[in-house]
């Protein structure tokens, strides 16, 4: 029975795994723009903006940001945002439901070992990776279900991402703080084994990675869920 279950988890996660085009992962104005003869020329179905971004714009495409706020607009790093409290307070994925506090995680002594914390009916921020907005990667974790320790579930519904993804890719991950709120476009899923999880930092853009325990019941792999910043607001 055991063994069953194991190798019926293994296909199960297996199909966690996502990755949008590269062409959808992208930012324009929400203005229209008039372009002139050299940028239509670029493509019919694409339209040039000021980032360099190209994104795609076929006529069957819905808006992408049909579903976020009239006040969004597109990040630009500014040099006041260091005078800024950007500590996460909270984070949003309406595709899923999810709408949860943020808690700092403190790393905990454990004898011959430290550890971090594991948050409790919240979502973690580890906070020796990057804030919000910042350029590198900001790590966040939350339990997918925690019968026995009764510390919650609050990424319950992370693993219904990657399904989501085959229908709609712009969805979006918000992350609330003290002074406005950052928008992230998920890209990619992928499942790895516990033991292979390393909290990189680094990176060329400003990015969150959300992080939960799979399968249910056997949790010996991590579902990781990256997106990238693309606005505010």
């Amino acid at each position: 029975m055991i063994f069953a279950l194991i190798q019926y988890s293994k296909t199960d996660i297996q199909n966690l795994n996502n990755e949008i085009n590269d062409e959808l992962l992208v930012v324009q104005k929400k203005q229209s723009t008039v372009l002139s003869e050299d940028d239509k020329s670029v493509n019919n179905n694409q339209t040039k903006i000021d980032a360099g971004i190209i994104v795609n714009q076929d006529e069957d495409n819905a808006d992408p940001y049909a579903g976020l706020p009239t006040n969004f607009q597109i990040y630009q790093k500014s040099i006041f945002d260091i005078f800024e409290d950007n500590t996460p307070k909270s984070i949003m994925i309406k595709e899923i439901g999810l709408k949860s506090q943020i808690k700092e995680l403190d790393i905990i002594d454990l004898g011959d070992s430290s550890s971090y914390e594991t948050p409790k009916n919240v979502v973690g921020h580890i906070p020796e990776s990057v804030k919000p907005g910042e350029k590198g990667k900001s790590w966040y974790f939350g339990h997918l279900e925690s019968f026995i320790k009764k510390e919650g579930k609050v990424f319950h519904m992370l693993p219904k991402i990657p399904e989501l993804m085959q229908f709609d890719p712009y969805i979006y991950v918000h992350i609330e703080t003290k002074s406005k709120t950052f928008v992230y476009q998920i890209y990619k899923t992928e499942v790895i084994p516990k033991d292979d999880l390393v909290l990189e930092i680094d990176s060329e853009s400003p990015e969150i990675v959300l992080v939960t325990c799979v399968p249910s019941f056997l949790y010996h792999s991590r579902l990781l869920v990256h997106a990238k910043l693309i606005g505010e607001y």
